[in-house]
């Protein structure tokens, strides 16, 4: 005689479902946004006195765009295309430069917007996740310690993908093994069900 096999709710089978759902929910891609209103523009890029913003986005976390909306203003005779923002790691070394006013080789205040995908360049946070932004110039018009520029106002917007931590890793796995249970015994032929004996009497 065979005992009737197991059965698996469907409260189960999409229990495995949500805990898919929520694992690829955490590593989602998301943004992050750096405000630039105030910022001076002073030297070449790695002088003293640059602003330099240091931001956790998490360990080996990945850049894939770069949104922007800024106003600058270049001081005479520096020019508007020398403001140029530098982004990377916390070592300096694996850095990206943008010059939102490339084209405009004059001085004053100009408004520009853009995006820029950087998926294709496999731009990552290190180890310990440090996203690092310098602000400077191309070119030093001015003497030192004085500004050439001024990021007046705007944002730049990071899109980014973080790597998914161990905990939201195990509840991929623990939701890819319900649901596999699910159709293993969907698969399965049903067993013969136990039923009390009838009364001939």
């Amino acid at each position: 005689m065979q005992c009737p096999r197991a059965f698996l709710p469907p409260a189960i089978r999409w229990l495995g479902t949500g805990l898919i759902a929520l694992s690829l929910a955490g590593a989602a891609q998301a943004a992050v946004d750096v405000h630039t209103t105030g910022i001076s523009s002073h030297g070449l890029l790695g002088d003293e006195g640059n602003t330099v913003l240091q931001i956790d986005i998490g360990a080996f976390t990945r850049l894939n765009a770069l949104d922007w909306s800024v106003r600058l203003e270049a001081f005479a005779p520096s020019t508007l295309a020398e403001l140029q923002v530098s982004f990377g790691n916390s070592t300096g070394l694996d850095v990206v430069t943008l010059a939102p006013a490339a084209a405009d080789g004059f001085s004053g205040i100009g408004d520009y917007t853009g995006t820029v995908d950087l998926r294709d360049l496999g731009l990552a946070a290190g180890a310990d996740g440090v996203l690092r932004i310098e602000f400077s110039e191309a070119y030093k018009d001015a003497a030192a310690g004085v500004a050439d520029g001024q990021w007046l106002s705007g944002t730049l917007r990071f899109e980014i993908s973080p790597v998914p931590e161990p905990a939201t890793a195990g509840l991929a796995l623990g939701g890819v093994a319900l649901v596999a249970l699910a159709a293993v015994r969907r698969r399965q032929p049903p067993s013969p069900q136990l039923r009390a004996p009838r009364s001939t009497s």
